[in-house]
């Protein structure tokens, strides 16, 4: 399906950081490698050196020990720049994943059968585990095969006899995360899913704490939590087994070659064909191999994790349509019919309302907090079933029109408004992403942002920081109602616009609205008092 989460495509646009920290990663273990082996070579060439003391006053001290400083600067230089570019690649993978779930949801509330600890904890935790997969699994490999195949090459052009025995013992070694894969994947995979359960067994009965205890079904719940925790642990446990067994193997091997390599070497250095040196420099690179195998050990538990979490992220599906009709014909046409409406499991509901609106129209929907002014804007835009009543779109109920049908003709600005860590052109551009500079200059003069546009050194390149915390509330509202009018919807449903303005702004806010909005139905929710001209529909709401 097109709407299915693929990292590959998330991370495509930031390419050059992967590539960078993969860069940044190979150099830190080959300086590492080097440093092993070049010390190696020069401490044991030093001590023979001053054996003969005719060889020790010829012998090149600073050669090898600046080989050896450059070597260890490298390797701290590029391990502290290869974290700081990974992690800025997967901040923005992260930044890139929620802009996903957001652009999915816009379109759709989850389904309603969906709980909540489950969901918050696919939301939170599943997509932080998503960075497993370049971090834990790409990267570990990438750099095992390019440092091994550099060091295998080396070691053939310096004695092809050895090279051929470490050829096989590598081959051998990769046996060991295939072993991983083949007996772990699986139990990881169950791991992920009771860890899941495990979470929503507890925080589901705690939240109903209270009644549980009352009705005496705390005891239960208990019992059905622990029976999930000896299970979960009881994998758990054999999940590190299976860990540390994969390491052992692997230490193992690499310690086998090593000793193996040192058998055939020896001769060659008693018939004086290598020096003591090399053999020590050559033992020393094999020993650092180590540090690129030995995450191999857990790389099945790694792949689990974040293919799991991305299979129970793909789970979260937007609420299917249940409408056919597909577009709109003729002018825009919007009917209210006795229509009452309330949140599912709400104790009261509004009373029912009347209203006719075509293009060009103003419905002004007073009332003081808690009426339902925002639960009739939601059941407007398609989000909430009336309780009784219609809304007639076009002459047809608003349900049969299929959700695309439904965003792309009626637009919704919550009182709760989202603003992301991005310049202010690409927040409004989420709405069109091939508007001009112009139009966005013009769409912030009509939500009077102009003024504060031009106070901005960087104007429409400003940065509005995390959750939009560089600018105020009103700023935010209006940035959002901006981007909202840009999607040039037929209807606009307004939830407290006015919030945060002193009523000189709010007054030409309006009658921007008004001048701008004459091909379109607008529709604004507002406790607040306001004199608007003769010509707008108005309705008070009122609960039963």
């Amino acid at each position: 399906m097109k709407d299915q989460l693929k990292l590959s495509a998330l991370m495509r646009p930031h390419w050059r950081w992967w590539l960078l920290s993969l860069a940044l990663g190979a150099l830190t273990l080959a300086s590492i490698m080097g440093l092993l082996t070049v010390s190696g070579w020069f401490i044991t060439a030093s001590a023979l050196a001053g054996l003969h003391l005719a060889s020790a006053a010829s012998f090149n001290y600073f050669g090898p020990a600046a080989l050896i400083r450059f070597f260890a600067i490298s390797r701290t230089a590029s391990r502290y720049f290869e974290r700081l570019s990974s992690h800025n690649a997967i901040l923005l993978l992260l930044q890139q994943l929620r802009l996903w779930f957001m652009r999915r949801f816009l379109a759709s509330s989850v389904q309603p059968d969906t709980r909540s600890a489950d969901l918050l904890q696919r939301l939170i935790t599943d997509i932080d585990r998503l960075d497993q997969w370049p971090l834990r699994v790409v990267a570990p490999l990438f750099w095992a095969s390019l440092i091994s195949a550099g060091w295998l090459c080396a070691l053939w052009f310096w004695q092809t006899e050895l090279a051929q025995v470490a050829l096989m013992y590598l081959l051998g070694l990769l046996l060991v995360p295939v072993l991983g894969f083949a007996s772990g994947y699986r139990r990881a995979c169950q791991l992920v899913t009771l860890a899941s359960q495990r979470r929503q067994e507890l925080l589901e009965p705690l939240s109903a704490l209270t009644m549980l205890q009352l009705h005496q079904g705390w005891t239960a719940a208990e019992l059905q939590w622990q029976q999930i925790e000896q299970q979960y642990q009881k994998l758990l446990w054999r999940q590190q087994i299976l860990d540390l067994s994969c390491q052992f193997l692997l230490l193992s091997g690499l310690a086998l070659m090593s000793f193996h390599l040192l058998i055939i070497a020896l001769p060659l250095a008693a018939e004086q064909q290598i020096s003591i040196a090399a053999l020590v420099a050559m033992l020393m690179s094999t020993l650092a191999l180590t540090e690129l195998w030995l995450p191999l050990a857990t790389l099945y538990r790694h792949l689990a994790d974040s293919a799991m979490a991305k299979q129970r992220l793909n789970q979260i599906q937007p609420e299917a349509p249940t409408g056919t009709c597909t577009g709109l014909t003729g002018p825009i046409t919007l009917e209210l019919q006795q229509l009452s409406v309330a949140y599912p499991g709400a104790l009261q509901q509004t009373t029912p309302v009347n209203s006719s609106l075509k293009a060009g129209d103003m419905l002004w929907l007073q009332g003081p907090s808690g009426v339902g002014k925002s639960t009739l804007l939601s059941t407007l835009a398609g989000w909430l079933t009336p309780v009784s009543g219609r809304v007639l779109l076009n002459s047809k109920e608003l349900q049969l029109y299929t959700a695309s049908t439904q965003r792309e003709h009626i637009s919704l600005l919550s009182q709760h408004v989202s603003l992301f860590n991005m310049t202010l052109a690409a927040n409004l551009r989420m709405a069109r992403p091939n508007a001009s500079d112009d139009e966005l200059r013009q769409v912030l003069t009509d939500t009077a942002l102009s003024d504060w546009l031009a106070t901005l050194p960087l104007g429409l390149d400003t940065e509005l920081g995390e959750y939009g915390v560089a600018v105020s509330g009103g700023q935010a509202r209006r940035i959002a109602l901006a981007r909202l009018l840009l999607q040039n919807s037929s209807i606009l449903l307004l939830d407290e616009p006015l919030v945060g303005l002193d009523p000189d702004t709010a007054h030409q806010l309006i009658q921007t609205l008004r001048h701008r909005c004459q091909q379109q139905i607008l529709i604004i929710a507002s406790h607040q008092t306001l004199a608007v001209d003769p010509g707008c529909h108005q309705l008070h709401l009122k609960l039963l």
